[in-house]
């Protein structure tokens, strides 16, 4: 399993440039050590320092896969899409990202798919390394294992923040 406590070796972080840059925004410890306690240890398919293409490998079916991915133009929609077949290979995924609701990748790959949940974080997300928060409201999408948590479509899941299952 990867280390999820690596440092980043990015001294300058920054949200994007053109040509080969890409867009470098890392969890907050605070928001790792919240996926850790609700789900435990995680792969991360697209570390700030990647030694092997997230979107070419197989992810772990035996753990949760935690992505966060980067912000670059079309980059997030390649990034959902590989969750959306990750996720139908048995994996549980938790993704964050920008709460963009008006793109294509989440109405093909998100809203109202089979055990996915939505959770809007309130307020914007301070990235680390950056002094302000992101231009962006976020949010977390979590690609369940079938039968989660034992609810049923449509049915309140007080235990999940009060969001809906979408089955």
């Amino acid at each position: 399993m990867d280390d999820i406590n690596n440092k980043s070796e990015n001294k300058v972080p920054y949200f994007g440039a053109n040509g080969e840059n890409k867009f470098i925004i890392e969890t907050p410890d605070y928001f790792k050590m919240q996926i850790i306690q609700e789900f435990g240890l995680y792969f991360d398919p697209c570390p700030v320092n990647p030694t092997k293409d997230g979107l070419e490998i197989d992810w772990k079916t035996d753990t949760h896969n935690y992505v966060n991915p980067p912000y670059t133009r079309g980059n997030i929609a390649k990034w959902v899409e590989k969750c959306s077949i990750e996720h139908s290979k048995g994996c549980e995924i938790s993704l964050l990202i920008p709460a963009y609701t008006d793109t294509k990748y989440f109405h093909d790959f998100i809203y109202q798919k089979p055990y996915v949940e939505l959770r809007f974080l309130k307020g914007r997300m301070k990235f680390k390394g950056y002094t302000r928060s992101a231009s962006f409201p976020s949010m977390l999408v979590i690609f369940h294992k079938k039968n989660f948590h034992g609810y049923e479509r449509g049915q309140r899941c007080p235990k999940i923040m009060g969001w809906k299952v979408f089955q």
